[in-house]
This record gives C-alpha cells, sequence and structure tokens, in this order.
C-alpha cells in the first residue's frame, strides 16, 4: 500500500488526491446535513456548520487544483514532444567533418 502511495507517476498521485477530497467532501456533506441538524448536538450547532462548509470548501478545491494540474502536465508533455519534432538532430557529412578537422 505505501509503494502506491509513493509511486512516482502523476496520474496515481491524482487518483490517490481525488478519493482524499472526495471523503473530504461526504465528511463535509454528513456533518452539514445531518449532525448539525440535531437538536441538541455535543458540541453546538456552529461547530458542526463550520466544519461541514470547510470540509466541502476544501474538498472542492482540491479537485479542482488537482484537474487543472493533470490538465496543465498533459499540456506541457505535448508541448515539449512538438518542440523535438520541430529540431530533429542532424549530422554532418564525412567529407564535412573531415575539412573541419584542418
Amino acid at each position: 500500500m505505501l509503494k502506491f502511495l509513493k509511486s512516482s507517476k502523476v496520474k496515481d498521485q491524482a487518483i490517490i488526491g481525488i478519493i482524499i477530497c472526495c471523503i473530504s467532501l461526504v465528511i463535509g456533506y454528513i456533518l452539514l446535513t445531518f449532525i448539525s441538524t440535531l437538536e441538541n448536538p455535543p458540541l453546538g450547532h456552529t461547530i458542526y456548520i463550520l466544519t461541514g462548509t470547510s470540509l466541502i470548501a476544501i474538498g472542492g478545491l482540491g479537485i479542482l487544483v488537482i484537474l487543472k494540474y493533470l490538465y496543465d502536465s498533459n499540456k506541457k508533455r505535448k508541448r515539449r514532444e512538438l518542440k523535438r519534432k520541430k529540431h530533429k538532430i542532424v549530422f554532418l557529412k564525412k567529407n564535412a567533418q573531415r575539412s573541419l578537422k584542418n
């Protein structure tokens, strides 16, 4: 499990991050809708409302940032490939190399 968490592949790390953000969204939703609407919650309504709203906001922003990072990394990879295709390596002919040595 730890090897999967420490994997160097960007897509694997993004999947883990999206799963964590979704868990945060679910916990925030549960706190906001079910626990904060109880008649007498243990710590009061305000704490559950604030933490639920915060977790939903953090989860949503996290998903957006991860998706933007994946989109930008794909765009950067494609741009790099295009630059490589434009600049091909050209070797000098043997006659040209001999004249350069003289």
